[in-house]
């Protein structure tokens, strides 16, 4: 049982994928300038956040995890971006002092899967202690210490729609009534590096010049989403990386036509991929893209599985509506 000054906390931690992305230009310090529609979905992971008093010099953070993928591949360190968010909370107030934190994760999200998984954890991980402790810190406070941790943690902290600009920190909620539906497909054995595929884009504008670059109608689609005209805010959803991610792994784009020619609305990469997700009718749509795709593999006639022995993990969700939230039924 806690003892009376042991808290605990739990929260949960949504994944967001990105209705438009596109690169706008340079920032100090090496940082791209982007406008994103950040949108939340109900992929989840979840944190149980124990904070006990303890007789030890400086704070401590332990990390355990339940999650898919490599040992190591989820580290449990001072690099996990929990770790840091607990850093950047002690630095700003000081309230970590002689305490241990305990954090168990059930990691649902997909590692390296262009999700911001990452991120999410990371914004949970401010979200929880700041509630431990009372709420010291406002939402604006959050954000500014959230943005010294990755562009996406600040959009997660609140979540829902938001349009994004600058590093991702500079965000303007976008209300709409509609509930999306989408099937989340990543291959198992791929994860993309985020600078890597910057760096590829940097390399392309340089080859290229500005020529080959869409123009994407974020305006378009968020104007589409708030007249409930689904079709065709699918049509303005885009993503500036996905010519760059698809050279860089061909079979993707053979995984987004599947997709396509399953029924979905509208596929896409998500951020930096590899993550490609579809906008389906409803659920049942989802599950049956599902059952399509594994037996395209079964039959051997899956480009990702012949070329690159990808099998494909598929994730079901909804629009969430909000950002990381305290989990009451965890709690206590």
């Amino acid at each position: 049982m806690p003892t009376e000054t042991e808290k605990r906390i739990c929260v949960k931690a949504p994944a967001k994928i990105n209705l438009t992305f596109d690169v706008t230009g340079n920032l100090p310090g090496g940082y791209h300038s982007i406008v994103s529609l950040f949108h939340a979905i109900t992929l989840e992971d979840w944190l149980s956040v124990q904070v006990e008093p303890q007789d030890i010099e400086e704070m401590k953070v332990q990390i355990a995890a339940e999650f898919v993928g490599e040992p190591g591949v989820f580290p449990l360190d001072q690099n996990n971006l929990i770790a840091r968010a607990a850093k950047v909370f002690h630095e700003k107030t000081q309230m970590l002092t002689h305490h241990f934190v305990r954090v168990a994760v059930r990691k649902q999200i997909p590692i390296g899967a262009g999700l911001a998984g990452g991120s999410s954890n990371a914004a949970a991980m401010l979200v929880a202690l700041n509630n431990v402790f009372g709420c010291p810190l406002s939402i604006a406070d959050l954000s500014e210490l959230a943005i010294t941790l990755g562009a996406d943690v600040p959009f997660l902290i609140s979540g829902s729609t938001q349009l994004g600009k600058s590093k991702g920190e500079d965000l303007s909620p976008v209300a709409f009534a509609e509930r999306l539906t989408f099937i989340v497909v990543k291959p198992r054995q791929l994860s993309v590096s985020t600078p890597a595929v910057f760096a590829e884009y940097d390399r392309w504008m340089e080859e290229k010049g500005g020529n080959w670059k869409p123009i994407i109608n974020h305006q378009g689609a968020i104007d589409a989403l708030q007249h409930g005209d689904l079709e065709s805010a699918t049509k303005c959803f885009a993503n500036i990386f996905e010519p760059i991610v698809f050279q860089m792994h061909p079979p993707l784009a053979s995984i987004k036509q599947r997709l396509l020619d399953l029924g979905s609305w509208s596929a896409q990469l998500s951020g930096s991929g590899p993550s490609i997700f579809g906008v389906v009718a409803n659920m049942d749509m989802a599950h049956m893209i599902r059952r399509k795709l594994k037996e395209t593999e079964a039959r051997g006639e899956a480009p990702w599985l012949n070329e690159k022995g990808w099998q494909l993990d598929c994730y079901f969700a909804q629009s969430s509506g909000a950002g990381v939230c305290l989990d009451v039924e965890m709690s206590g």
